[in-house]
């Protein structure tokens, strides 16, 4: 019965599923603590007003030590002001992070060497608040790329908001929020 059901469906199908598996988006950022260059790709959604992704960030060795960042992101986009017929505006997305640390200098759970309890945060993992502002250009008749969108990244995570919070005699909004920039190419 299956080899029946698999045999006769239609081959249109298939390409279409898998079509739809493809990213929207790929992109490329300069810091923004997910490392000192990231590359990525994602989805958007429900018009996109969602737009989730998933990127890989890398530190060199001589930038403060060889790290390998592993980053999921979700973002709502409530407001978007249409400047022309080809190019919008995004002043205020808001999103959220998980940013995850590879390397045996990282814990998800800390060495027994540690009290139990003697940290509250795992090392591995962050967790980031942040906003995006951004520029969106339409490309018509260019092909496979519909959009060319520059973005400014703003975010702290939860060790630095803790931290702020316990210490804020000592530390400023300028020590806990981080600035990337970027480019996001949809297709």
């Amino acid at each position: 019965m299956l080899a029946l059901l698999i045999g006769s469906a239609d081959m249109n199908c298939y390409a279409q599923s898998v079509r739809n598996l493809l990213p929207d988006h790929f992109g490329i950022q300069y810091a923004g603590s997910i490392g000192w260059v990231s590359v990525g790709a994602g989805y958007d959604l429900f018009r996109s007003r969602i737009r989730i992704g998933l990127q890989y960030g890398y530190v060199p060795e001589d930038l403060g030590g060889e790290l390998h960042i592993l980053s999921a992101s979700v973002y709502y986009q409530p407001l978007k002001i249409k400047v022309s017929r080809t190019v919008a505006i995004h002043p205020l997305d808001i999103g959220i992070k998980a940013a995850y640390h590879f390397g045996d200098q990282f814990y998800l759970n800390w060495p027994e060497r540690f009290p139990r309890g003697y940290y509250w945060w795992k090392s591995a993992l962050r967790l980031h608040l942040a906003t995006e502002s951004s520029v969106t250009f339409e490309l018509k008749n260019t092909g496979a790329v519909k959009t060319v969108t520059g973005y400014i990244d703003l975010n702290t995570n939860d060790l630095y908001l803790v931290s702020y919070i316990l210490n804020p005699t000592v530390l400023t909004i300028t020590d806990i929020v981080k600035i990337g920039g970027g480019i996001r190419i949809r297709f």
